[in-house]
């Protein structure tokens, strides 16, 4: 078995292959790395010379040019929100910002309502454009302001970009985990299925065991990145809802994700949080899509639900909370 840990975007990471690799651990680190590299110069917000943080930088109207990997992330990202609704907007920065959860830190009080509706005014799906015109792909602005972070597909992006390098290699089973997005193949060194745990949101261990079974797998939750009102005593997630501006109001802590790609449940799990677990799952039995939600109440009792499409992926495990 080879296995390597590391840091990558913000987060950790590990790739575990339960056979040899040629090169072993050395050679697997480099093109992990190598991977996540191309994922960060494209979309870093925290690099000044990624494509996303120049053109951040720029401040006009003007098309800016990117490099169709880039535009293919946009595109594709876009295209599962719209079928949530748009609740995942690559545009939502400033209000993240704005509420104290981006790289500015934590506001001392909670934003007021004007402050929320004049950034709204230039968030929004309709407030950029990606533009293709003989093979070249180009981005532009409607409000000078606007600014994109793609972080939250950050994770499945490294995920998949490395799963298809190893694919290329003809490596026959893997485990690819950077934070919540995870990607497998084939079985895991005992011969069995890989098997993933959905944390606990009372941070008491593995609420659900899962097996991805060759798919890609990711989680978003809002019970660890938050900030409580020191006037009110209120609690607000990061996970900003760009209909209103503000944090999810609801009682849905956990939405999980399963799909061939960790781009797709990366661009779906955040935007189902912010829907909440009914409407979560009301449309992954309408979409056949797989999607696991744990919700908490104000007692600190949790409970799960999930889609149809979502119960071959659980019979791997023994013991699940309901």
């Amino acid at each position: 078995m080879v296995k390597i840990q590391g840091k990558t975007m913000g987060t950790f990471y590990t790739v575990t292959i339960p056979g040899t690799y040629e090169g072993g651990e050395e050679a697997l680190r480099k093109i992990s790395e190598e991977a996540f590299k191309e994922v960060s110069d494209a979309i870093s917000t925290f690099d000044p010379n990624s494509e996303i943080a120049r053109f951040n930088a720029f401040d006009s109207t003007e098309p800016f040019p990117i490099s169709n990997y880039l535009a293919d992330i946009i595109e594709e990202g876009n295209r599962q929100s719209l079928m949530i609704g748009g609740v995942m907007d690559f545009s939502v920065g400033p209000l993240v910002n704005l509420w104290g959860f981006g790289p500015e830190g934590r506001p001392e009080k909670v934003p007021s309502e004007e402050e929320i509706s004049a950034v709204r005014a230039y968030v929004g799906h309709d407030k950029y454009e990606l533009r293709r015109e003989n093979g070249k792909a180009y981005l532009k602005k409607a409000d000078p302001r606007v600014k994109l972070d793609l972080s939250t597909v950050g994770e499945g992006l490294g995920a998949d970009l490395l799963a298809q390098k190893l694919d290329d290699k003809k490596v026959p089973a893997y485990m690819i985990a950077i934070a919540g997005a995870i990607r497998t193949k084939g079985n895991n060194p005992q011969g069995k299925p890989w098997k993933v745990g959905i944390e606990d949101p009372k941070g008491e261990g593995i609420y659900a065991a899962v097996c991805p079974l060759g798919d890609g797998m990711s989680t978003a939750g809002s019970y660890r990145n938050f900030f409580i009102d020191k006037e009110t005593g209120k609690r607000y997630s990061h996970a900003i809802d760009p209909r209103t501006g503000k944090p999810i109001d609801h009682y849905t802590v956990s939405v999980t994700v399963i799909a061939p790609l960790t781009l797709i449940t990366d661009a779906l799990d955040t935007g189902l949080l912010v829907l909440g677990a009914k409407e979560a799952i009301e449309w992954g039995n309408k979409t056949d899509h797989a999607v696991y939600a744990i919700e908490m109440d104000k007692d600190g009792k949790a409970a799960a639900s999930y889609s149809r499409a979502f119960e071959p992926y659980l019979k791997c495990q023994i013991n699940n909370k309901r």
